[in-house]
């Protein structure tokens, strides 16, 4: 999975004004970088962006706690989608 889209909607969307860009396995919720709302608000970017739907119910909020547990997700979530 490509990050940068990730990445990019993080710095610009939910990231403090001039906090650094977290490394593949910083945490974002953990440490407070971004809260609950922000969670969320990155879940619903990501089904948007990568075509998935994720099921809240079936994911821990620490499942997005780093870009490399995101991209585990959405992959997964990728692998589960019905081909045309």
């Amino acid at each position: 999975m490509d990050k940068e889209p990730v990445m990019d909607y993080l710095r610009n969307r939910l990231l403090p004004s001039g906090a650094p860009m977290p490394g593949d396995n910083d945490p974002l919720f953990s440490n407070g970088l971004i809260d609950s709302f922000g969670v969320l608000e990155l879940i619903a970017f990501l089904e948007e962006e990568y075509g998935i739907n994720i099921d809240t119910a079936k994911h821990h909020i620490f499942d997005f706690d780093t870009l490399c547990k995101v991209a585990k997700v959405v992959e997964e979530e990728i692998g589960r989608k019905p081909r045309d």
